[in-house]
């Protein structure tokens, strides 16, 4: 997931790991042989087109606004277009086109033509005071993602990012094509659980076997059943 960073200049480019408490909390339960949080790459101003989302300071919110309506009023310029006259007036009341409902075809449009405030935004505050992880972590979930959890003892215990709502065989699909593909159904222990537990063994008493159609949940402890 590439991230671009605009109004931050103090926040550190590059690949970052999500530091994600609940492994290190996982690690003495399991004892893996190695721990691997979720890489995220994050760019700066300069690379927002080539980006998935946006971390934007607030203030600078209309900096993506004013570069958008300078690329919608070109296009126009060439022609009229509804989608990019409806474009337009959004854009002229201060508003990123991404709190605005599109449907797919004309977000794939919309992206397609550079625009930045289509893509998925998280705003920050620069006087809360956060530091870089703790935006780093608000931005995942606030821009609509969650993990699930695959691990076992001596082997490697590692978080994966999926978006919120994602079923079962989609999360399957963020390991490997081919455990989507071959689904047949996922063992599921909630991390709540695992930590009450203590343990692997004595997890296993919240063990559930779900389908297809289970949604899965922040923090699903899971192995996937599948056939290839």
């Amino acid at each position: 997931m590439k991230i671009a960073v605009v109004g931050l200049p103090d926040f550190p480019t590059g690949k970052k790991s999500l530091i994600d408490q609940r492994l290190k909390e996982l690690e003495p339960l399991i004892k893996p042989s190695k721990t691997t949080f979720i890489s995220m790459e994050f760019l700066d101003a300069s690379g927002l087109k080539d980006a998935d989302a946006v971390i934007c300071e607030k203030e600078s919110k209309l900096d993506l606004i004013i570069s958008d309506l300078e690329a919608v009023e070109n296009r126009l310029a060439k022609g009229e277009d509804p989608l990019f006259g409806r474009a337009k007036e959004i854009l002229e009341k201060n508003v990123c086109l991404s709190e605005e409902k599109f449907n797919e075809d004309e977000r794939k449009i919309l992206i397609n033509s550079n625009l930045v405030s289509i893509k998925p935004a998280y705003f920050v505050d620069k006087n809360e005071g956060k530091d870089t992880q703790q935006i780093m972590l608000d931005a995942y979930y606030g821009l609509g993602m969650i993990c699930f959890i695959t691990g076992a003892k001596d082997k490697e215990l590692r978080s994966w990012a999926i978006k919120k709502g994602a079923t079962a065989p989609e999360a399957a699909g963020a390991i490997h094509s081919d455990i989507q593909r071959g689904f047949i159904k996922v063992e599921i222990i909630g991390y709540d659980d695992f930590i009450k537990a203590g343990g692997i063994n004595q997890a296993k008493q919240f063990m559930r076997l779900e389908g297809k159609e289970y949604v899965m949940q922040d923090g699903d402890v899971v192995n996937f059943r599948f056939s290839v």
